[in-house]
This record gives structure tokens, C-alpha cells and sequence, in this order.
């Protein structure tokens, strides 16, 4: 005594929100996964009438294997055992069959006609080959998306397929290439299980009108939306209803396409979600990961720096773009540094550091006071009461000669009240220093007071700095003249003391 029954109409109204394309992919499946080399569908809708007839037939030989089939639920399938056939359960032509006011199966071993009043075989049978004929309720919205979806399938090489009479013809793939994907094994206990196995993977153009999907074995399984239709040469860990696959999966499948695509891809596909899940992946390559950094950012990008607030506004100003935390996921930025794809701006655009926290930095090479000039004096000496004058804080100056080292002046603030001004005599010159209270010296005395208040050249906390030091070292001018007629006069005595 069977233990249950299955309700054709009830089944039949659950596969309804599949919609009727389906009827079409499970019968073509199947005849491709016979000894066959000619398929011929036929659909049919005259007149707009209500129901529609769908003929599917193959030249298989054998025919029909076990005829009893075509109406068991579930039997066990000689398909399931091989990972490049598309059966699994030995469901798909019931589930037709639910969807059918009328059918008749043809084959070798007999033939089963489904009618109001049930089911009966007749001995009635073929020479080769097996035929389906089923008459089912079709809108014109289901029998115009049917016909589409035939217009999709990619058609396994050496079986010739035809459509209402017309050859559908092959497609020239983009790209193949070979990987280990999961797919449906068989056990020793003959129990469906997930291993992964070696197959071939074919990447095609997607033809105008049509979503880019993923195939199994030449039949469209579900719309990804990505830039290629891709289809796997074997099983794909699909649900029951064969209408999705893990994400995992898909991940995995997404990044084997850009790596071996990745030069094909464009700025539109950079912006697309199936680009970023490829890009968060792990085994996505250095290759790609630098293409679609590219694309999406353009040739010249860095990171936000936030240890380095100047290199970011130099960067800006060159025309870089700024990349910041939130635009790429954190699996992502894993792959970005991985492959060294973007640098952060304090490496590219990185601002003057003079004083280095580099333990192993070379000293500069200091010219000890009593080497110093009588013009060295005088400016070190303008320099000490400026700082106090306009700052408000005690200076150290302290000059160095080392022509390698790249600032010809810094200032360091040690305290609210106090700081340090290097000048390096190797890069000033000589001159510099022995040409008095210049335009020169101002400026780079305006310029190095300025990092009292802000270290970031760019900042507004600089420009604002600096605009306050000109205006004071003006009124002081004006105000206290007596404080630069001393100093000239210093400058004279000086010179003076140093011809005698």
C-alpha cells in the first residue's frame, strides 16, 4: 500500500508561480541526455486560443529506458549517477505532466496516454526515439516568454536542435577555461552528496534582449544579472526547484570569470554588484584586483590617510582620487592591500616630514655656532625676536650644511611657548644668510612660524596662520620701527667688527 498520494491540481497551481517556461527546459533536458542527435520542439498557439500543444522529440535509439517512469514520482534515476547529465530526481516530466490538461508519451518500449479519466499504456510504441505531446493552459504573456527562453539555449555540440522547424544555432563561446566546482555525486549508499570536481566552464556574449545567466549544461538555470551568460559542463548544486545555487557558489564562479576576463571588463561593470563579490573574494587575482581598482577609481587613486591629513589635500590637488574606507567592504580592502592596488596618499603624495621618528635616520650635519658667520648671527638673531615678538614663543635656531637633505627650513613647536627653526645652510646658501633682512628671509620665516599653528600645508588652519604672521610682521613695522633699526644697526656693528 503506497504511504501517499500527490494531487495533480494542487501540484499543478504550486508550479504556476514558475511560470511555464520550465515545461520546455525539463523535457529538452531530458532528450539531450540521451543517445541523441536531432531534438525537435514544436509550440504551438493558434488563433490566441487558451491552450497551447508542446511537442518535444528525440532519435534516441532505446528509447524511453523504463516506461514506467514517465509517471513515477521519484523513481531512481540512471541520471543521477553522472555529473554530466542533467537528471537528478526522475522528476522533471511529472512535474510537466501536473501542468498538462492532456499528454501522451511515446517511445520504444510503449506508450502512456494521460487523459481526464487518468492514465493508460498501450503497447503502442516507436522504432527509436521517444515523442512527449502535452496540451496545457498558455497565456500569450507564457507562450511569447517560452519562446524566448528556447531562443537562449546553448545547445550541446553534435545535437542538432530545432525550434518550430528552425535550427537553433550554436553559439561560438567567449571564453572556456577548466576548474574544480561542486557538483552532485553519487555515494556508495547511491545518496545525492556535494563534491567538488573538475569541469569545463564556457563564458558566451549575452545576445541583445537577453539577461546574462548561469547555464547547466546548455540550459538556463537562473538570471544573474552579471556581464556573460557562463555554463557549467556538469550538475550545479541547485535547489529542488532548480531556480537558484548557494552564493558561495556563485561567488566562486563570478571569480574565475575575472580572472580570466578581467581585460575585457569595463568602467559600467566595475559599479556592478557581481564585480564586488568577485572583488571580495580571496582568490581573486592580483591581475584582477588591480583591473578593477582601475576601472573603478581610474589610473591615478590612493587611500585616505588620516596619519598624513596634508598628503590627502596634495593628493586631491594633483588630480588623485581619494578612496575612503567606506566605499569598498572590509573583504575587500583585504584584496586591495593584498595586491598593493592602491597606496595610501602619505606614500604617493606624502608631505615634507623633516623631523623623522626613523630611529635610524642620519644625523644633520650642524655648524657649530661658534662657525657662524656674522650674517648667520644677524638672521638667527631676527629670527628669536620675531618669534618672540610675533609668536609669542622662545626660538632655538639652530643651522645645519647638509645638501642632501631635502628642506632648506623647518620649525618644530615644543610647547605652546617655545620652538625650533632649522636652517640648512646647504641648501640656502651662503648668500642667503649674508643679504640681511630680505623679502627671501620674511618669506621663509613667515612660512616655518606658520607650523606653529598648523602642521598641513593645505589646511585652512595654515593659510590662515600665515595670513595672521604677514599682517603682524607689517604692524610691527609700523608700530615698533625701533625694533628693525636695531637690528640693522646690530647688522652694522657686525660688519664692522668683522672688517677690523
Amino acid at each position: 500500500m503506497q504511504w501517499f498520494e500527490v494531487d495533480k491540481r494542487g501540484l499543478g497551481k504550486i508550479l504556476e508561480r514558475r511560470g511555464k517556461s520550465f515545461v520546455l527546459t525539463e523535457l529538452i533536458q531530458n532528450a539531450w541526455d540521451e543517445n541523441t542527435s536531432v531534438v525537435r520542439i514544436v509550440l504551438e498557439k493558434p488563433n490566441r486560443a487558451r491552450l497551447a500543444t508542446l511537442t518535444v522529440e528525440d532519435d534516441n535509439p532505446d528509447g524511453f529506458a523504463d516506461l514506467t517512469h514517465a509517471f513515477t514520482l521519484f523513481a531512481e534515476s540512471a541520471k543521477k549517477a553522472n555529473p554530466e547529465q542533467r537528471g537528478r530526481f526522475n522528476l522533471g516530466e511529472k512535474l510537466v505532466l501536473a501542468l498538462c490538461e492532456r499528454a501522451e508519451i511515446s517511445s520504444t518500449r510503449g506508450t502512456v496516454v494521460f487523459g481526464p479519466k487518468g492514465r493508460r499504456q498501450v503497447p503502442r510504441g516507436r522504432s527509436a526515439g521517444t515523442v512527449f505531446t502535452g496540451t496545457l493552459s498558455m497565456t500569450q504573456a507564457d507562450f511569447e516568454a517560452c519562446c524566448q527562453i528556447v531562443k537562449t539555449l546553448l545547445p550541446p555540440e553534435g545535437i542538432a536542435t530545432y525550434f518550430n522547424g528552425q535550427l537553433i544555432e550554436p553559439r561560438r563561446p567567449l571564453h572556456a577555461l577548466e576548474a574544480s566546482l561542486l557538483t552532485d555525486l553519487v555515494d556508495e549508499e547511491g545518496r545525492l552528496v556535494r563534491a567538488s570536481r573538475k569541469t569545463r566552464i564556457r563564458v558566451y556574449e549575452a545576445a541583445a534582449g537577453e539577461t546574462p545567466s548561469l547555464f547547466e549544461m546548455g540550459i538556463p538555470v537562473l538570471e544573474t544579472g552579471d556581464r556573460w551568460h557562463v555554463d557549467i559542463a556538469q550538475k550545479i548544486p541547485l535547489n529542488m526547484e532548480r531556480d537558484n545555487v548557494p552564493a558561495s557558489y556563485l561567488r566562486v564562479l563570478r571569480t574565475l570569470v575575472v580572472n580570466n576576463l578581467h581585460n575585457q571588463l569595463n568602467e559600467q561593470d566595475a559599479a556592478r554588484p557581481w564585480i564586488r563579490d568577485a572583488l571580495s573574494d580571496k582568490r581573486c587575482s592580483v591581475d584582477a584586483i588591480r583591473k578593477m581598482v582601475t576601472l573603478k577609481f581610474g589610473d591615478q587613486c590612493v587611500i585616505y590617510d588620516p596619519s598624513d591629513p596634508e598628503a590627502n589635500g596634495r593628493a586631491f590637488r594633483a588630480g588623485y582620487a581619494i578612496v575612503h574606507g567606506r566605499q569598498l567592504s572590509s573583504a575587500e580592502w583585504e584584496n586591495v592591500r593584498r595586491a598593493e592596488a592602491i597606496r595610501p596618499a602619505g606614500q604617493v603624495t606624502t608631505s615634507p616630514k623633516p623631523f623623522s621618528d626613523d630611529p635610524h635616520a642620519p644625523p644633520l650635519s650642524a655648524v657649530p655656532p661658534s662657525d657662524w658667520t656674522a650674517g648667520m648671527r644677524h638672521i638667527a638673531h631676527y629670527s628669536k625676536t620675531s618669534a618672540r615678538l610675533l609668536l609669542g614663543a622662545d626660538l632655538e635656531v639652530v643651522i645645519v650644511n647638509d645638501a642632501q637633505w631635502p628642506f632648506s627650513a623647518t620649525y618644530g613647536k615644543s610647547t605652546q611657548r617655545s620652538g625650533r627653526l632649522i636652517l640648512n645652510l646647504g641648501r640656502l646658501g651662503r648668500m642667503w644668510f649674508e643679504q640681511g633682512i630680505s623679502p627671501e628671509v620674511n618669506e621663509l620665516l613667515i612660512h616655518e612660524f606658520g607650523h606653529h599653528y598648523a602642521s598641513d600645508h593645505l589646511s585652512d588652519a595654515y593659510h590662515d596662520a600665515l595670513c595672521r604672521l604677514g599682517a603682524g610682521l607689517t604692524q610691527l613695522a609700523l608700530r615698533q620701527p625701533e625694533v628693525f633699526v636695531s637690528l640693522i644697526q646690530d647688522r652694522h656693528e657686525q660688519a664692522i667688527s668683522a672688517i677690523s
